[in-house]
């Protein structure tokens, strides 16, 4: 078990350290950590404090924070179902940039005695003046999204679960590089467990929305609320 969580906790350094372009400037990763009888976790994520659009920037900070929250509720709920099995959490976050379009890249890895599981999320948003957050199926016509990836699975029959794939979910996790589109899917969804959590990467031409002009629309009001239950000092 030991050995299991070395290995998550070097693979959220390289993660961390992977960011594209500048973006690391624009936020501060925080650390939080907490050793009970019945949990452990491990969480580093970024709160972002040097964006453009202040109003977008409390939206991102909340996401990202009741993101944490809603996982750690599942963690103790868990580990009261589970006595004498401790449950060990560790949260990995990988921030990505191309060009205005900034992505927070949320890892959720849960194992419960000799269960494992890894999901992931992301926050995926434009910083500039009037920003807002952008959700996959606002950026890219997800039929044809739909039809590359199915082309993709079914030309790697050894790495991906055909039978197992769907279609992509609206909230499926997503970066931009270099003008293409990685999408990164929850363990076991559309693969083995060996896969850990599978990306799969498509061009974005012919696929992406034209984005409406909406320097005009409003913003609602956000309250960022730190996790309260989490105990350890920030960096």
């Amino acid at each position: 078990m030991k050995q299991v969580w070395i290995i998550i906790i070097a693979a959220m350094f390289i993660v961390s350290g992977s960011n594209i372009g500048e973006a690391k400037s624009h936020y501060k990763i925080k650390h939080k950590d907490q050793i009970t009888t019945d949990w452990e976790i491990h969480v580093d994520y970024p709160i972002f404090d040097q964006l453009e659009d202040k109003d977008l920037q409390q939206e991102v900070n909340t996401r990202i924070v009741q993101k944490l929250e809603d996982t750690f509720r599942d963690v103790q709920r868990g580990a009261s179902d589970l006595m004498g099995m401790p449950v060990l959490y560790y949260e990995e976050t990988g921030v990505y940039r191309e060009k205005d379009l900034y992505s927070v890249v949320m890892t959720s890895h849960i194992s419960r005695g000799e269960q494992y599981n890894s999901t992931v999320t992301s926050v995926n948003f434009e910083n500039k003046d009037h920003g807002k957050v952008v959700p996959l199926n606002k950026m890219v016509d997800m039929e044809k999204l739909n039809q590359r990836v199915q082309k993709v699975i079914a030309q790697e029959p050894d790495t991906y679960n055909k039978e197992k794939f769907t279609k992509v979910r609206d909230n499926t996790a997503f970066y931009v590089a270099d003008d293409e589109l990685f999408l990164i899917f929850n363990k076991y969804e559309i693969a083995a467990g060996v896969h850990g959590t599978p990306e799969i990467q498509v061009p974005l031409n012919g696929i992406e929305l034209e984005q409406a002009d909406e320097t005009n629309a409003p913003f609602p009001s956000f309250t960022l609320n730190h996790p309260q239950t989490i105990q350890a000092k920030n960096s």
